[in-house]
């Protein structure tokens, strides 16, 4: 038998021994490949995809149903696709497990778990924050229970995977007769209410936003009392793992604010004019909702904009991504009408929502090239069929689907609209669909061309509204009667569904300064196309813009402001741009660590408009309205706007009103064009394939409800 330093020493020999040939046999192999230093074997290795993400998820599934869970996958999913990495979900059902294994090694990230439990640990460490909550009590209007030890005899119903499960069976060793029941992982919000409502149990566990707070579907149901305060949420990793956290944080702080959440607050016609604000839900769509050299246009833009202007209102646009998120968004009460032409069958017998009176129509027909005519649907088997992305064409075709065979590809709407038909004409693609209006044009156009089959689906120009809010609806059809009686209609429609649509001269860019913005939004980690948002409010993108404080050049900055910078030249766009960012950057960075990263941007963009003092005193305010002072829409700035429009008859301060404006716009503008760079597709997309844009693919979940 070997003694141990006898057997050490003969596996350090052996150890040498197949080095030595493993280096013998690989050397001239590498020194031969070897090209610039680096070695055939390591390009080998550089090429080999990353390791998977993975993800230990409290709840089990990657639609867990606590806390804000869609909005963290959703930013999750985008981190692991642009940093080509695929997600390995691990589910974990009890918080306690949560840990053990984040420590054990079975996972790189923790989603679901609270600060407290895991925060304290110096083998922990957490991400930037991605948004606050507070866990909160409810039960029946009649229990008067206030705090937790006034819980006695009662049932309370929680999620195994509940962050405070644990604190519950601390407390059910010292209140006598307390009962914990288990839910299901997978019941939703209101199945666990409608549990308490029907006295199945008498209270449940529920995470808390402010717009979450609205009870009014359960006027049986009560807060009791809060859990916890308003914490802020972030994923934990491994303190070793230092990487993975500086890629995350980057990815965070970069993107955040593109996750934005609208506030989910119904309202009628008479807050709406209350607020001064109406909430348009639309869809980028190449005639009807578009960005043309940095501002927003189209039909329906236009005409709801003259609604608005109508009944002294802003307007205020969301941009989603699809027929579902918009009827979503109008029945969770996060905006007030729908005005993206959306298929009737979709919203169907749905005694939530109303249409208003039709105030544009539109047909389609297929065009072909001459010498093979289209003429009925059964001629389209095995054809390949062309139309502008997310265009009302488009839409059409879709409804062709089932006929055997048939492809229908997407064009990017950077493609000039004469050049498709010249395309066609050269037997590119076999046909594509023009409204009914523009055949006659398009024929005289390109006398190649021949009209075909008409599409048996049209399209009925109508908004959408939440059913009860009758007010509205008659607002709304007095005022198309009205723009219709006086040409109106007829004037937008020849603007924007002429031969030459104004969709299809949009550029590709902005403005002329993106290059500019890419370079130092990259350099302070903000989204350009924030910055973008910002200069257009700012200035319209005018470098020699001056206003009337002596506010300068594209980002409007004060030379002394820019003095303290150390810049000076305002009207050189190049010191500008930087000045504007590094100041909004110097901004977000004055906000404590428990402000989310995207709330910390519209902190700094309302403090670039009306100054630090203000919005830190807002945010005082805001915590005194049991509001959250770490959240801007629905918190921090409905605290200044208590300020610009005092109740009790104190001197009102415009400028927080302003400030509110400001930040609103930029929101709005910044979401439009962020889905205006994400449709910079190829010319025409292959059939089957999604199309692809040339940004990183961030801020999905504003325009999907999945990632």
């Amino acid at each position: 038998m070997l003694c141990p330093s006898t057997l050490c020493t003969a596996v350090k020999r052996c150890g040498l021994l197949l080095a030595a040939c493993f280096w013998w046999c690989l050397a001239p192999v590498v020194a031969a490949q070897s090209v610039g230093g680096v070695s055939h074997l390591e390009n080998v290795f550089s090429k080999l995809p990353p390791p998977p993400l993975r993800v230990l998820l409290l709840g089990g599934d990657a639609t867990p149903p606590h806390r804000n869970d869609a909005l963290e996958i959703s930013i999750l999913a985008d981190y692991a696709r642009n940093s080509g990495r695929r997600i390995e979900w691990v589910p974990v059902f009890r918080t306690r497990e949560l840990y053990t294994r984040l420590v054990r090694g079975d996972g790189d990230l923790a989603v679901g778990a609270l600060p407290s439990e895991l925060a304290s640990n110096p083998t922990i460490a957490s991400t930037h924050p991605l948004a606050t909550e507070r866990y909160q009590l409810l039960g029946r209007v009649e229990n008067t229970a206030s705090s937790p030890l006034e819980l006695a005899g009662m049932k309370i119903g929680i999620r195994l995977s509940s962050p405070l499960w644990t604190y519950f069976e601390k407390l059910r060793r010292i209140v006598p007769g307390l009962q914990l029941n288990a839910l299901s992982s997978d019941l939703d919000r209101d199945a666990a209410l409608q549990l308490i409502a029907d006295g199945v149990y008498d209270a449940t566990v529920l995470p808390s936003t402010i717009e979450s707070d609205d009870l009014g579907n359960y006027p049986r149901l009560k807060r009791l009392f809060d859990l916890t305060d308003f914490q802020p949420v972030g994923w934990f990793l491994r303190s070793d793992n230092r990487e993975l956290l500086t890629s995350l944080n980057e990815f965070i702080e970069r993107y955040h604010a593109a996750y934005f959440e609208p506030v989910k607050a119904p309202r009628d016609f008479a807050a709406i004019k209350k607020r001064g604000v109406l909430r348009v839900i639309t869809r980028m769509d190449p005639q009807n909702y578009f960005i043309k050299n940095g501002s927003q246009a189209g039909y329906e833009f236009d005409l709801v904009n003259a609604f608005a202007h109508a009944n002294d209102l802003q307007l205020q646009v969301l941009v989603a991504d699809n027929d579902v998120q918009l009827v979503q968004w109008l029945r969770e009460g996060a905006g007030d009408i729908v005005t993206s032409r959306l298929d009737p069958k979709a919203v169907h017998g749905d005694p939530g929502i109303t249409f208003s009176r039709s105030y544009h129509h539109a047909a389609y027909a297929i065009v072909s090239n001459r010498a093979s005519p289209l003429l009925s649907e059964g001629a389209l088997q095995s054809k390949t069929v062309v139309a502008y992305a997310d265009s009302a064409e488009y839409r059409a075709l879709k409804s062709m689907e089932p006929v055997p065979g048939l492809k229908i590809v997407a064009a990017s709407p950077r493609l000039p609209r004469h050049q498709l038909f010249e395309r066609l004409a050269a037997g590119k693609f076999d046909a594509t669909a023009v409204s009914a209006d523009d055949i006659q044009r398009v024929l005289e156009k390109h006398p190649k061309l021949s009209a075909g089959v008409s599409i048996p689906h049209t399209f009925d120009y109508r908004w959408l509204v939440q059913g009860s809010d009758r007010n509205l609806l008659e607002a709304i059809n007095r005022f198309l009667r009205r723009s219709y009686r006086q040409g109106v209609n007829a004037q937008l429609a020849e603007r924007y569904f002429g031969i030459t649509p104004a969709a299809t001269r949009s550029r590709e860019r902005i403005s002329p300064f993106d290059d500019l913005m890419r370079d130092y939004a990259e350099r302070y980690s903000f989204d350009w196309r924030l910055i973008a948002a910002q200069m257009y409010q700012e200035s319209q993108f005018d470098p020699d813009a001056v206003s009337k404080g002596g506010a300068k050049g594209l980002m409007q900055m004060l030379p002394t402001t820019a003095k303290s910078l150390g810049f000076s030249n305002l009207t050189d766009p190049k010191t500008a741009i930087h000045a504007g960012v590094k100041y909004l950057y110097k901004l977000r960075q004055g906000f404590d660590e428990g402000v989310p990263s995207s709330e910390k941007t519209w902190f700094a963009l309302a403090a670039y408009n009306i100054g630090v003092n203000r919005v830190q005193g807002a945010r005082r305010a805001a915590q005194k309205m049991d509001l959250d002072p770490n959240r801007w829409f629905g918190n921090v700035e409905t605290a200044m706007l208590r300020r610009a429009r005092p109740p009790d008859g104190a001197t009102a301060d415009r400028r927080y009103g302003q400030a509110i404006v400001y930040v609103r716009d930029i929101q709005s503008l910044y979401g439009a064009y962020r889905r205006f760079s994400s449709v910079a597709t190829p010319d025409i997309a292959p059939p089957g394939l999604p199309l692809s844009g040339t940004e990183p693919a961030i801020g999905r979940y504003l325009f999907a409800t999945t990632p």
